[in-house]
């Protein structure tokens, strides 16, 4: 219902009442009944026309009076401050919204809506869109020139040669030196085995019997002449035997046990120890990350890489279809979004980040929820600031008008009876004693 009409409702019906009542004792001046009523309806009038008065004043000038009247207009400066501190400082407190906050699920909230929209698929094909975005944007040839320089800019810092001393101890350490010689002795008994292999021993034989010749007397080509004619030196037969002893020999590198592969073993160790006091090997080092870098091949090489993983990022994928990077992308996002899912610890931590991030970031611009008020309620006329307040604390306000009327009845039935029972009674016999 609207207060204010039935407030006004209220104050005619007791000023109607009030004329009844004053006509009734014009007539009737000695009755008891009448002179209650007309006494109650003029205070109960009193009262109403009273905080009327007082409830119009507040926004405006009730019959032009303007002695201490519209109180809002006049201070709206005031008002406009008030109201900015208290929602500032006490309804929007920040440790009020901090416990707000903190009652909010905010993880179990978003790990639900992610759910709900496919999870890792979901992530998956989110972060490919942007990288898809990204990579549209970009061209290989300057985004290569811009890491080489970045690479050439940082690498000023770079010693490389503990990090290859502690490369080799970590692969010394985990058995990957053992693995290398593995594959480097298979790799030398299948280049052993080869025709050309033997072929070349057999070149090399031969390039060493015209040496010896060549350097001999000729007593010595003599006799070289009556072994060949015997067939006691046949090279053919020599390189194949020299084959096989060395296909022979590579077959026992490839054993741990065998002493060759402990004995190359052991150097390797000690070259690893001796390379950290070696300076020869820092200034190799050193020249060659140089040369790498000043290399215009390591722009033409970064170009390349960068144009492929561009290709392959802007490439459409689904997972019906996948790309090469949804293949290599999905499984690590698989991984994390199981893991956050089922690790309360962790989804604990995360929320309890959020929410201090949050925090934070109210606590840092707090200032602005002051502010906004101020800019919205300065922006408001006089009328628009006078409807507001009336909008929030109206129907109060009318209430005060409705129990002016209704106080003021009460009390002026009391002082009705109190002056025809008490004091028109022993007042003028008081009065006539102390005479």
């Amino acid at each position: 219902m609207n207060y204010h009409r039935k407030a006004n409702i209220i104050l005619a019906a007791v000023f109607l009442f009030f004329l009844g009542a004053a006509v009734l004792k014009y007539f009737y001046p000695g009755h008891f009944g009448i002179r209650l009523l007309f006494f109650v309806s003029e205070a109960a009038l009193v009262g109403g026309i009273a905080d009327w008065f007082a409830v119009t004043a507040i926004f405006r000038k009730p019959l032009g009076w303007g002695y201490h009247t519209a109180l809002i207009p006049r201070n709206r400066e005031k008002v406009i401050e008030a109201v900015a501190t208290i929602v500032q400082t006490e309804l929007l407190n920040v440790n009020i919204l901090r416990k707000k906050i903190e009652r909010i699920p905010l993880i179990e909230g978003l790990l639900l809506r992610v759910e709900k929209v496919g999870g890792s698929v979901y992530l998956t094909d989110t972060i490919l869109t942007y990288l898809r975005r990204y990579a549209e944007k970009q061209e290989p040839v300057q985004l290569a020139e811009k890491l080489a320089m970045f690479i050439r800019r940082t690498a000023k810092t770079w010693n490389l040669a503990p990090r290859v001393q502690g490369v080799s101890g970590w692969a010394l350490e985990h058995g990957y030196i053992d693995q290398g010689l593995d594959r480097l002795a298979e790799g030398l008994w299948d280049k052993a085995a080869d025709g050309e292999t033997r072929n070349a021993i057999l070149s090399y034989l031969e390039e060493l019997k015209e040496e010896k010749v060549s350097n001999g007397g000729s007593i010595f080509r003599t006799l070289m002449g009556f072994v060949e004619m015997s067939d006691g030196l046949n090279l053919d037969e020599a390189a194949d035997a020299l084959q096989v002893e060395l296909l022979l020999t590579l077959r026992k590198l490839r054993d741990p046990l065998d002493p060759l592969r402990i004995s190359l073993k052991d150097i390797l160790l000690n070259r690893v120890v001796k390379l950290e006091f070696d300076t020869r090997f820092n200034s190799h080092i050193e020249q060659w990350k140089d040369d790498v870098l000043n290399d215009v091949l390591l722009s033409r090489f970064l170009e390349a890489v960068l144009g492929e993983a561009l290709k392959v990022a802007r490439s459409p994928s689904t997972p019906a279809d996948p790309s090469v990077l949804y293949r290599a992308i999905y499984p690590v996002v698989e991984k994390y979004w199981l893991f956050v899912q089922h690790n309360s610890e962790f989804k604990a931590r995360l929320n309890a980040f959020f929410v201090d991030t949050l925090c934070q970031v109210i606590q840092n611009e707090h200032d602005l929820i002051g502010g906004m008020v101020r800019e919205t309620l300065a922006a408001y006329t006089d009328q628009d600031l006078n409807r507001f307040v009336d909008e929030k604390a109206g129907n109060d306000l009318q209430w005060i008008r409705i129990n002016g009327s209704m106080i003021g009845g009460i009390v002026g039935l009391f002082l009705f009876l109190f002056l025809e029972y008490v004091y028109d009674p022993i007042v003028p016999t008081l009065l006539n004693y102390i005479r």
